[in-house]
């Protein structure tokens, strides 16, 4: 054959080979399109676990592309330092009580700072939506979803058809012989395998190879400088008793479920954490009520010792009586900035649960959830939660996974009993062109092979364990049934107590208004102690009735998830249930029975 169209074969199976090897491999974007993927098939996954109610994807991509943040080879090291300086070495500047302008404020907390960020008003819902979109916690919970995906999304392409090349140059020879032959040899090899769903694989595959003789020995045989062949093959292994039957599909069988508690375990910790942002809300809001009460108090307090203060320069009621009042003012005022301060360190922690910067000047808008006044009948709660609680839901499946398990590690102390076969046809020797092949040439073999269970030892061990397995996982979900009994029977007692505390505190309020007016009316004729008195107590009255109204709201929201029939929407909303029952003619009992 020509040297030149030697080597216009050569050029031609090498781009045909790299086109093959490498075509597979070449995906725009492969961050994006993992997930795409990932995100598909979570919202599939949620539409046949939690019905057709809006999707709470990933937004995906949740990952940056690219490399990581960390420069340099100091990723690598295998000790990184430590800076711990001893307490020789530490300089503390201590302060100067003499210092008029050295004062006990919080570093932390900048007026100034505050006042020129932009104002961020915020209702519940924009709370909560804010929240979703950037609170660690949530983010955290969303990539243990996507996490649980991909895990799925590896297991299936294992169970899938997986395509394999592999392009090999060499050269060889023997120089220290003297007179020998020296090759230069390139073969591609393509295989395609696909596991079977009960145990085994087939596999089929393409080998070309292409060999030039650079030297040949006068002993060679061969005709030719150059030669070129191909062979198809395919082979199938299937086992007949271990690893056979069900047993095989295992771990696909675990990804699938896993994916699915993981849907449940996100949509259970959404509905958790929207009741939990939704009563610190509450109690922000209800704490800011608590200071503007207490902001009037002061200035009722000033406004009274000042009057004090003008009746005793007149002579018609004792000094000490305005300067009671005076230190009233001091000590109402001393008791309003604290409470301003943990206010602000409480909604700096609220910043900071929403992932927000702690410098942001937020301000909540105070807006009201209308919830249920529910019936309570407590077996008839706890046979709801029964039902829809998908945490107890996950943990029932736990005791079917365990006996899969159970039977899985039985199936692996069978002994070994596999079918094997294989074909071959190579391409004709005395032709030139890889697209004759010869099936005279070719080649098969069919067979068994028998593994006695000699050496089980590991497997009657896991065998064992598994049974232990099992065992656990129904103690630990007979324990999670009466934890979720307990939990509902907490929240219906917390919900009549906060309903009895409610009215109470309405009365008190009531009681104490009707005694402040009646004080005013007197104002004149008693000491300041009675009148000072009687504005705490109203406010007092008045703390307590808020506080109870927003443990009746916590508590009803708190008995939702409980039981199971708590829904939040994609956006964070509360979805209200669409069929709620008249309440009944009778009247609700007032404690437990």
């Amino acid at each position: 054959m020509p040297l030149g169209q030697i080597h216009h074969r050569c050029c031609a199976i090498l781009a045909t080979l790299l086109v093959v090897g490498f075509g597979g491999c070449i995906r725009p974007g492969p961050l994006e399109w993992i997930d795409e993927q990932a995100d598909r098939v979570i919202e599939h996954r949620q539409i046949l676990t939690l019905g057709p109610q809006p999707a709470a994807g990933v937004n995906v991509p949740l990952l940056p592309s690219g490399e990581p943040d960390a420069v340099g080879d100091q990723i690598y090291d295998i000790d990184p330092a430590t800076n711990n300086p001893t307490a020789e070495s530490l300089v503390i500047e201590q302060m100067d009580p003499s210092d008029p302008e050295t004062t006990m404020a919080d570093p932390a907390f900048d007026p100034a700072a505050l006042e020129q960020a932009e104002t961020v008003q915020m209702n519940l819902e924009q709370v909560l939506e804010y929240a979703i979109a950037n609170a660690p916690e949530y983010r955290d919970r969303k990539e243990d979803l996507y996490l649980a995906t991909l895990a799925l999304i590896v297991e299936r392409h294992l169970w899938g058809a997986r395509f394999f090349n592999t392009l090999t140059t060499k050269v060889g020879g023997a120089p220290e012989s003297g007179d020998h032959d020296q090759v230069y040899e390139i073969l591609n090899e393509f295989v395609v395998t696909q596991r079977l769903p009960y145990g085994g694989s087939v596999a089929a595959g393409a080998m070309v190879n292409y060999v030039n003789y650079l030297q040949q020995s006068a002993t060679s045989t061969a005709s030719s400088s150059d030669s070129l062949g191909a062979e198809l093959s395919a082979s199938i292994d299937l086992p007949l008793l271990r690893g056979a039957g069900q047993a095989a599909r295992g771990s696909l069988i675990q990804a699938e479920r896993d994916l699915i508690y993981a849907v449940r375990d996100f949509e259970r910790f959404r509905r958790t954490f929207f009741v939990d942002i939704a009563n610190t809300y509450f109690g922000l809001i209800r704490r800011m009520a608590q200071i503007e009460n207490r902001q009037l108090q002061v200035q009722n307090l000033e406004r009274l010792a000042d009057r004090f203060l003008a009746l005793a320069e007149a002579g018609r009621v004792p000094f000490f009586e305005a300067e009671q009042s005076q230190s009233n003012v001091l000590l109402e005022g001393s008791d309003l900035i604290i409470e301003q301060d943990r206010s602000r360190l409480d909604l700096d922690a609220f910043k900071a649960t929403l992932g927000m910067p702690t410098i942001s000047n937020l301000e909540l808008v105070p807006s009201e959830v209308i919830v249920p006044l529910l019936r309570l009948e407590p077996e008839r709660a706890i046979d709801t939660a029964f039902r829809y609680r998908l945490d107890l839901q996950t943990s029932s499946d736990r005791i079917d996974d365990a006996r899969r398990e159970v039977k899985d590690a039985k199936n692996k102390l069978l002994p070994d009993l596999d079918l094997f076969g294989s074909i071959s046809l190579p391409t004709d020797s005395d032709r030139d062109t890889v697209e004759d092949f010869d099936s005279g040439d070719g080649q098969y073999e069919a067979g068994m092979r028998l593994g006695s269970p000699l050496d089980r030892e590991i497997e009657i061990s896991d065998y064992r364990a598994a049974w232990i397995g099992l065992e656990r996982a129904r103690r630990s979900h007979n324990v999670f049934r009466d934890q979720v009994a307990l939990e509902v029977r907490r929240s219906i007692r917390e919900i009549r107590q906060a309903r009895i505390n409610l009215e109470l505190n309405q009365r008190g309020v009531q009681v104490n208004e009707r005694r402040e007016r009646a004080v005013q009316l007197r104002e004149r004729t008693l000491g300041p102690r009675d009148v000072i008195e009687a504005q705490e107590d109203l406010l007092d009255a008045r703390n307590r009735r808020d506080q109870a109204l927003a443990e009746l709201r916590q508590s009803v929201l708190r008995h939702l998830l409980d039981t199971g029939q708590m829904r939040i929407s994609s956006e964070g909303r509360w979805l209200s249930p669409g069929q709620l029952a008249q309440p009944a003619a009778k009247p609700m009992p007032a404690a437990m029975p």
